[in-house]
């Protein structure tokens, strides 16, 4: 039995569990005041130093923290937030969110109930 035979095409195959852009997810990102990503211990990370600037440029930081669920202890966690009280913006949130789909990482993400 192969996956083909279920309608999985050679793209889809060759992409793996849970890669992709992300896009099928963002609306539920939007507005939320923290982000977290995941990444794994020994793991080559791509792209942070121009995802850093331009958080930075959009006056949001990016911190490495400890907080981290207990299944997650090993991995570094890296937190995105906006400096000034309030939500991330959303090009942040974007370009956050698709350096995570890009590096596999796990993400996830705080979003107030009441505004």
């Amino acid at each position: 039995m192969h996956l083909r035979d279920h309608g999985f095409g050679r793209r889809q195959l060759r992409e793996g569990g849970g890669r992709g852009n992300g896009n099928d997810h963002l609306d539920e990102l939007l507005g939320a005041t923290e982000l977290y990503v995941y990444q794994p211990p020994n793991t080559k990370v791509k792209g942070f130093p121009s995802l850093k600037s331009f958080v930075e440029s959009q006056e949001c930081q990016v911190v490495f923290t400890a907080e981290a669920p207990p299944e997650l202890a090993n991995y570094e966690t890296v937190l995105i937030t906006c400096k000034k009280a309030g939500p991330i913006p959303d090009q942040v949130v974007k370009r956050g969110h698709s350096w995570a789909h890009r590096n596999n990482f796990l993400h996830s993400f705080f979003k107030p109930m009441y505004r």
